[in-house]
């Protein structure tokens, strides 16, 4: 069964069109600089890691912790593991407010490494980072994204014209 898109108003009511009166207040996309990329990313807890397999992209809502730049997350065996460790990744955190229709995403993209059993001083830091899983379980491995590049956007109301 096919169902036709209707357009909504800001309130979530139907029938509203683009532009039409009632139709949300337009918004705009404001670039998040690196620092600023940085700091929502450390004050999030959930993200989505995003690794390539053999079937093609995968995402995985995953929770992280963050030091000094870095991503980290916990995980057992598995497909996240498999397909992150030592390959090229994304990940992203975001925070939307529906009902105003504002808010920011910052998306980090870097290869992922392994450090579960990595002896290096830098590994044994970040696998001290404190993570706290809403999955309940064991989460022996430890994926670290080193050194992601950061960019982010934010939501805002548009400038009035």
């Amino acid at each position: 069964m096919h169902e036709e898109a209707v357009p909504l108003d800001h309130e979530g009511k139907a029938g509203a069109a683009e532009g039409s009166a009632g139709a949300a207040p337009a918004r705009a996309l404001v670039e998040i600089d690196e620092a600023g990329c940085l700091s929502l990313l450390e004050q999030s807890t959930v993200g989505r890691l995003a690794v390539s397999t053999e079937q093609g992209p995968q995402i995985f809502t995953v929770n992280y912790g963050v030091l000094d730049g870095a991503i980290v997350i916990r995980t057992g065996p598995g497909l996240k593991l498999a397909h992150a460790s030592f390959h090229p990744v994304a990940f992203e955190v975001d925070q939307l407010d529906t009902r105003d229709r504002t808010g920011w995403v910052v998306e980090a993209v870097g290869h992922a490494e392994d450090i579960t059993d990595a002896i290096d001083p830098r590994s044994t830091e970040l696998r001290r980072v404190a993570i706290d899983a809403w999955v309940s379980g064991a989460h022996p491995n430890c994926v670290a994204i080193a050194r992601p590049r950061l960019s982010g956007r934010r939501l805002v109301p548009a400038p009035a014209s």
